[in-house]
């Protein structure tokens, strides 16, 4: 929209005030040009992988002088997790059928071959490396740090915020607790799957036959009362 072309161009000149720019991963994707931008953070996977990809893209366009870094934030263990084991699965079978079937006239089955064993080889060397470990401060900052003055600067915010938080020994923890979820998610998963299959019995065959009321249907009058 108009807006939105005023909003980037006020983002991106040279002394702006603004260091974050908010987009849905849809919008990211259509036609836009954050070169100024150098950290694209996805708070939210697409299912559709090729959505991400083309909204963290709008940083990596011509003009950028900058090293894009792009984070993805994650729960462990999450449904989250799920939406990405089927993006990176899309993605895996378009390399494997698509890109590894080089549809030219120009490559030979051997290329063909060597690029999906290559392929392969690279699947399971990822597999084999621990994906649930939650990363802890000084991982984060070396995954994050574009130089050794930022890792030592985060580090140092860091140490802050941990002494910050020791003198405040009532403070609620950035997470939540146990406590503040919802009845429905906290119950034993035994019994919370009982209760779904309860409900879906009770979908599928009803709640079961009502006494019906008995009517009588014989004729009691006579005919001369019928004729009246």
């Amino acid at each position: 929209s108009e807006e939105r072309g005023d909003l980037l161009a006020k983002f991106s000149e040279a002394k702006a005030d603004y260091f974050i720019f908010l987009l849905s991963t849809r919008a990211g994707g259509l036609g836009l040009n954050l070169q100024t931008a150098d950290t694209v953070i996805i708070f939210d996977s697409d299912w559709n992988p090729h959505q991400d990809l083309q909204a963290q893209d709008r940083a990596h366009r011509i003009g950028q002088v900058n090293e894009v870094r792009v984070l993805r934030l994650m729960t462990v263990n999450s449904v989250e997790e799920k939406i990405l084991a089927a993006a990176r699965y899309k993605l895996n079978v378009d390399e494997k059928v698509i890109q590894a079937g080089m549809f030219n006239n120009k490559s030979t089955g051997n290329e063909r071959k060597q690029f999906l064993q290559q392929i392969l080889l690279q699947e399971t060397e990822e597999g084999d490396e621990e994906e649930d470990e939650v990363p802890d401060d000084e991982i984060i900052n070396q995954m994050i740090a574009r130089s050794e003055d930022e890792y030592n600067l985060f580090n140092r915010m860091d140490r802050e915020r941990r002494h910050a938080e020791a003198r405040m020994p009532n403070r609620k923890p950035r997470l939540l607790e146990m406590s503040e979820l919802p009845a429905w998610l906290t119950k034993d998963p035994k019994e919370l799957e009982k209760t779904i299959l309860d409900q879906e019995t009770l979908d599928l065959f009803g709640r079961g036959t009502r006494q019906r009321k008995e009517v009588d249907y014989s004729d009691s009058l006579t005919d001369k009362e019928w004729l009246r």
